[in-house]
């Protein structure tokens, strides 16, 4: 989620909505959406890298999309770098839109607004009015941007609302059935890059709170990393002038163009002597490693979960289960708490309080050191502490946080292990 119209705000009210239900298709779209993209009349040459925005702005952050695009067209032409851009807005721009850089083109008028696309040249014409909550478009966005722009690496960056592992990209001009604003569910992010075809090397997520190990998990085959912030993302997003203009020409790897994603997000808030831009203290940045995830997960969180299960009915053992998540970050969004929690710091607790799971807990922790390689946050007022290690997991011991659509919205990490078992037992017998 983002802040205001300028970013991300957890969009409370969306989340609220989307917790409450089980995500259904959108209304179908245009015949011409759902055709295959069109040949570029004269495709770009192979270059390096081909880094592809998915900036989905129907919504209140459609005023932060045309910044970030602007801070995009500010970079100019990049040796060796391709940028493509999908916008939608709700009417900044009718109808959704591809973008392209180079030096000296400008794609705003006068008044700061976009008012030229490159739709003609990157997809043969403009797609229309698309629903960016639809795993279909995100399909399209990637066979036409790498149609395009053919290169050696690519990064995907998914840009707008994020709610953690209820999804990502809400479209505001689409409903589903039930009536609520579409979005991509994890599930349908993993069929949307699938079904390109397409090879990542890095997926980001310019949106809050999708650094989440069921979104890693989700996406471990899709890339080799993962870039994502544990907390909120404020209004002004990635800081794509200085991260896109800073890459290497020495340096060009996968991790570095992630670190320099990640590190550049960082220090773009590090100012006022750390107490943080706009009044978001708590801004935080990693990068993961998705092809140690799956160790992680199977071999660190799922032992952990089915040792917890047996103890969530011996009450001796409920305070200690429960205050472990007591040190964890500040994850919320004007004053609201959401039931995610710090894996790091609950396993290190756990195992601390509950001496029977410390060899599970000291082997989760050694998988989490392997798959988090980069975490850094913006120290807020009074010095004070995150106490993070960079990657949440949905945990709650309240029952009215304890949301159905957990275990089903086709979650990879709900049916590979026993960590959705052991939430439920846990806020069932606190009841």
């Amino acid at each position: 989620m983002r802040t205001d119209y300028s970013k991300r705000i957890v969009a409370a009210l969306l989340i609220v909505t989307a917790l409450s239900m089980v995500n259904a298709f959108a209304v179908a779209k245009p015949d011409s959406f759902l055709n295959p993209p069109a040949e570029p009349e004269v495709p770009l040459a192979d270059e390096d890298w081909t880094i592809i925005v998915y900036l989905a702005a129907d919504n209140n952050l459609q005023l932060a999309a045309v910044g970030d695009l602007q801070e995009m067209e500010a970079v100019g032409s990049l040796d060796g770098i391709n940028v493509v851009v999908l916008m939608d807005t709700i009417d900044i721009v009718e109808g959704t839109h591809w973008y392209s850089f180079g030096d000296g083109v400008t794609h705003f008028d006068a008044n700061g607004f976009p008012s030229i696309c490159d739709c003609d040249d990157v997809a043969g014409g403009c797609p229309g009015e698309l629903n960016m909550g639809d795993p279909k478009s995100l399909t399209y966005c990637i066979e036409t941007a790498t149609t395009f722009a053919p290169a050696d690496n690519y990064m995907l960056v998914l840009w707008d609302h994020g709610g953690g592992w209820w999804g990502v990209c809400y479209d505001e001009g689409s409903l589903t059935p039930t009536g609520s604003t579409d979005r991509l569910i994890m599930d349908e992010v993993q069929k949307g890059i699938e079904d390109s075809g397409v090879d990542l090397d890095v997926i980001g997520y310019d949106a809050c709170f999708m650094g989440m190990i069921e979104i890693a998990y989700e996406n471990r085959y899709l890339a080799e990393y993962m870039v994502a912030s544990i907390t909120t993302v404020p209004g002004d997003g990635w800081d794509y002038t200085a991260w896109l203009g800073g890459i290497d020409g020495t340096d060009r790897s996968p991790y570095a163009v992630s670190e320099l994603a990640a590190s550049t997000y960082v220090d773009f808030y590090t100012i006022c002597l750390g107490a943080g831009l706009g009044g978001f203290p708590y801004t935080s940045m990693g990068v993961f490693d998705l092809t140690k995830v799956e160790d992680l997960v199977i071999n660190g969180i799922d032992p952990l979960a089915a040792a917890l299960v047996p103890l969530t009915e011996e009450y001796y053992l409920r305070g200690p289960i429960e205050s472990s998540e007591s040190q964890t970050p500040q994850i919320q969004f004007h004053g609201e708490a959401f039931p995610f929690t710090d894996i790091g710091w609950f396993m290190t607790l756990l195992g601390e309080k509950i001496p029977d799971l410390s060899d599970e807990t000291a082997e989760a922790l050694r998988l989490l050191d392997d798959t988090i390689l980069w975490f850094e946050y913006v120290t807020p007022d009074a010095d004070m502490c995150l106490r993070s290690f960079g990657m949440s997991i949905y945990y709650t011991i309240s029952g009215d946080k304890l949301y159905d659509n957990y275990r089903t919205s086709n979650l990879d990490m709900v049916d590979d292990t026993d960590w959705d078992e052991f939430l439920w037992a846990l806020a069932m017998t606190a009841e």
